[in-house]
């Protein structure tokens, strides 16, 4: 018995901690747009990139200005851009916030203006989620009409059943 409620839980806890981290994921998600935008505003105001990501961590909520207020302290102790940009990609594991971090990469490579880069990504962020949610909504009907589909039968039977029984036997 003992066990058993050890098991149960465990399993609570770690369902727990999915769904927070489920939660945090897709607030910095959906925040990450708006973030870009800002810091493609400030390089355009003449500001440099570490004061951009500064500003952001300023300026927005947790957990996304955690998150850039990391990646700025490791750019202001001395790690290098592209070391900071690859533990803020390991630290938060999302597409869209990889996509920045590559695209970032790829622009202090081979140069080109980083403000418009980042509004083209916070574009394509915001297309990107824009389809995922159409995609949701469908794929949600979907999966209300299967249900329907398959409480139905049970539901005519029983309703069937009650009212008369002989029919159903």
């Amino acid at each position: 018995v003992v066990a058993a409620a050890a098991v149960v839980l465990i399993g609570l806890w770690v369902g727990y901690v999915q769904y927070r981290r489920t939660q945090r994921m897709h607030a910095i998600e959906s925040k990450l747009p708006d973030a870009l935008d800002l810091m493609a505003r400030a390089m355009q105001a003449g500001h440099a990139f570490p004061s951009a990501l500064l500003m952001v961590a300023k300026e927005w909520p947790r957990p996304i200005a955690a998150e850039f207020q990391t990646t700025f302290d490791e750019i202001n102790f001395g790690a290098s851009t592209q070391q900071a940009l690859t533990g803020l990609s390991n630290r938060v594991a999302s597409s869209e916030l990889r996509y920045f971090v590559i695209a970032l990469l790829m622009q202090r490579e081979t140069g080109g203006d980083l403000a418009d880069l980042l509004t083209t990504i916070a574009g394509l962020i915001r297309e990107r989620q824009k389809l995922a949610g159409t995609v949701r909504v469908l794929s949600t009907e979907g999966r209300l009409s299967a249900w329907i589909l398959v409480i139905l039968p049970v539901a005519i039977a029983g309703a069937i059943s009650l009212i008369n029984p002989k029919f159903m036997s």
